[in-house]
């Protein structure tokens, strides 16, 4: 009570050092505000959490039976028989589910075609996923109905009143494929429509799941008597877990019995490893926060070095007079904490109450107009534990330490200093800032992208009344890119100690101008220019401005824009070029990375010969792409990070169509440049067999694309029987021109 007493007064009492009562200030919102942040971060992720359990009850059961091992099990098991006695169970209904191809409108698209009773609607709020006019209808005499999710409607191009049926092919029971002719190796079905989808807002279901009869199911996949899960509602105010223990143990391990939570066992699990992580980071982020408690003893036991003698001189021990200063620093924690939940606790509830802060600025862009919160009380306590334990700890070992050695005051100091100066500085460099202005724009947001600022990462910058301001930090002049959402580029050059005033139209955001430095001025020139001149004419401009001012780091990036970066470029123009620029530029790293690319883009010329290099397919065998048997092969290398990927893609599935479905001449070959196996395998999924797909996971470093000097995606080879190299460049048109010249 002693040390808790004095440690009271020095903390609420003014003291007359009013810097003392500003740092201890700091400390404590220091904490508070982390713990703010721990309790509204966690809150947010209970919201997401709960929305996603929430969409998924509209399709998933109280309860699911699956086979501990295999996809199917016997309906009338005698299992299955007494297990219908349940009196918790007041709906059972069987369900069998299997992947198969739907073709409608010339698409073809892989879904999996869920067969259920008539009583399934009795399971789910159908009205809650509903989508369209009809009504919930699997059958009606020899007709079939299938229920389409929105996003699989699209995919096939149809809408939920199709007039003509969809075709339904899965593969025959342990038959090979007859290439001779492969229909003859499938199961074939129509679908009609009831007039009717669903949207349950997940791509999982809404992009490929079917819902139609078990008696369609059973016939398409030859699966007479089985089912893949047995589906389970149980009675109002039923204790579900209760319930599942009790189905397991009458089953028995033959089985197992799922709740909608283990049924989306992936997400919830990836969600609360989100959440744990982002505990830990927060977590961290209040550790820096608590070096504000020792500054803030620091300067205390300084101030109080003479109430420590006195205290000395009434009695009280060393042990006692550093109890003091930790029990102020413990109070800090606490206050912090306390503060600190209070404030989030406010936070969340007004946006929870009034959705404050909002996805996008019209209501229905999204599946919620606002982001979800929910706080537990569970994490309240944690937040609080975490926060007196890290708080505690933080103080414990300073305080001893300082307590000992307040008489030398000049050391105290120092480490206050210190300690303070963690969390009140930061980084500092060859500053610029960049001031812009719309004409036209009173809103918006646009990204500055710094190849030298960190690690070369975008920043959103905000557009507020027709202007905006950026600060970074450069070493020399580097050319920098703004990005609108769009996908519109604007190159803007940026020095040390450089004060720039942009200024664009909304309309014509080509035409912008940069004030500020030479270089900037030198590039409102060239795009003045170049205004309304074809790629040609403006390659042959930037080649004529690199030549009169090499010296500039504007030419650099002409050299790069125009020359590098276009596949048209004349191979010795490029190397004229790069001489003239070593001349003034010796030792600059970029111009280095562009002589290397010149090097490779060589090996991309007419005339060249295919290399020998092997690559893997899905499953797993090797293709060589410098040893095809083929009149013509063609590579085609892509990503499915690229923009505008989805035209791209479906324009060369056309073209397979085109060129590749019926001739033998021509062999297609794709190359992924995804880092991401998953990316490339769920590009690949549903595609046609017209092309082989190749990928290393090796991107930009995969052999085949530094051996042949592939500079951009997508990009297209196209080699002879020869296997040497006859066309080459990057769009799809460009692409469909050459095959014809060569093909018909």
């Amino acid at each position: 009570m002693f040390s808790f007493y004095i440690a009271r007064r020095y903390l609420l009492t003014k003291r007359s050092h009013h810097a003392i009562n500003i740092i201890s200030g700091i400390a404590i919102t220091g904490v508070a505000v982390a713990t703010a942040a721990l309790v509204c971060i966690l809150s947010v992720f209970n919201g997401f959490q709960d929305m996603v359990s929430d969409l998924f009850t509209a399709f998933d059961p109280e309860l699911k039976i699956v086979p501990a091992e295999g996809k199917f099990m016997k309906a009338d098991s005698p299992e299955f028989r007494e297990l219908r006695k349940n009196p918790n169970i007041i709906t059972y209904s069987e369900a069998l589910e299997d992947n198969a191809l739907l073709t409608a409108n010339n698409r073809q698209v892989m879904a999996t075609i869920k067969g259920v009773d008539d009583n399934f609607e009795d399971m789910i709020d159908f009205k809650r996923i509903k989508y369209g006019d009809g009504v919930y209808e699997l059958h009606a005499d020899v007709l079939e109905y299938g229920i389409l999710g929105i996003n699989l409607l699209g995919s096939l191009g149809l809408g939920t009143d199709f007039s003509t049926p969809i075709q339904v092919y899965a593969p025959r029971g342990g038959e090979h494929i007859d290439l001779n002719d492969p229909s003859e190796s499938f199961n074939m079905d129509e679908l009609y429509s009831p007039h009717v989808g669903f949207s349950v807002k997940q791509t999982k279901y809404d992009a490929h799941y079917v819902l139609t009869s078990l008696r369609f199911t059973r016939n398409l996949f030859e699966r007479k008597g089985m089912v893949s899960s047995i589906e389970l509602q149980t009675k109002a105010g039923a204790d579900i877990d209760k319930v599942k223990k009790e189905i397991q143990k009458q089953l028995g391990d033959k089985y197992k019995v799922l709740n909608r939570y283990e049924q989306q066992e992936d997400t919830f699990k990836i969600m609360q490893i989100e959440k744990l992580m982002s505990y830990i980071f927060l977590v961290l982020i209040l550790v820096i926060a608590c070096f504000n408690i020792i500054g803030s003893l620091s300067m205390l036991i300084i101030e109080k070095k003479s109430d420590a003698v006195t205290l000395r001189s009434l009695g009280a021990s060393d042990r006692q007079i550093a109890d003091i200063f930790m029990v102020e620093g413990r109070l800090i924690a606490l206050m912090g904490a306390v503060l600190g939940i209070v404030i989030g606790v406010v936070l969340c509830y007004i946006q929870q109450k009034y959705g404050v802060i909002r996805f996008g600025h019209s209501a229905g862009s999204y599946i919620i107009d606002a982001y979800p919160v929910n706080i537990h009380i569970m994490d309240i306590i944690i937040i609080f534990i975490t926060v007196v334990i890290v708080g505690f700890i933080s103080v414990w070992y300073p305080v001893r330490h300082l307590s000992k050695k307040f008489t030398t005051t000049l050391t105290v100091f120092a480490l206050a200093f210190l300690s303070f100066g963690i969390t009140s500085c930061g980084p500092h460099g060859n500053q610029f800032q960049l001031e812009g202005e719309f004409s036209d724009m009173p809103s918006g947001q646009l990204y500055f992208y710094n190849p030298s600022d960190n690690n070369a990462r975008f920043d959103t910058v905000k557009i507020t009344d027709s202007k905006f301001r950026y600060k970074g930090d450069v070493s020399e002049t580097t050319p920098c890119i703004i990005v609108f959402p769009n996908a519109l580029e604007q190159v803007v050059f940026v020095g040390p100690g450089d004060i720039l005033k942009y200024k664009a139209s909304a309309n014509d955001l080509k035409n912008y101008t940069v004030e500020g430095n030479e270089a900037n001025a030198l590039m409102n020139k060239f795009r003045q220019e170049t205004n309304g001149l074809s790629d040609a004419e403006t390659r042959d401009k930037a080649i004529a401005f690199i030549q009169k001012t090499p010296q500039s780091p504007v030419a650099l990036y002409l050299f790069e824009r125009y020359l590098i970066q276009d596949v048209t470029a004349p191979i010795n123009g490029q190397k004229d070029i790069l001489k003239l620029l070593k001349r003034y530029w010796k030792d600059n790293t970029k111009l280095m990375v562009m002589e290397r690319q010149v090097k490779s883009i060589e090996l991309y010329q007419n005339g060249k010969t295919l290399p020998s290099i092997s690559l893997k397919t899905k499953k797993g065998d090797t293709v060589n792409i410098g040893k095809q048997k083929a009149d013509y092969t063609l590579l085609v290398f892509w990503a499915a990070w690229m923009e505008r990927q989805y035209e791209y893609i479906d324009e060369f599935h056309r073209i397979c169509e085109d060129f590749a479905k019926n001739s033998s001449r021509l062999k297609v070959i794709t190359i992924s440049l995804d880092h991401q196996q998953y990316s490339w395998e769920d590009f690949i999924r549903y595609d046609s067999l017209y092309a082989t797909h190749l990928y290393d996971g090796l991107a930009w470093e995969s052999p085949a694309v530094r051996k042949l000097g592939i500079q951009t995606v997508p990009s297209y080879i196209l080699a002879d029987s020869n296997h040497k190299i006859i066309e080459h460049g990057n769009s799809a048109e460009d692409m469909r021109k050459d095959l014809e010249k060569h093909l018909e």
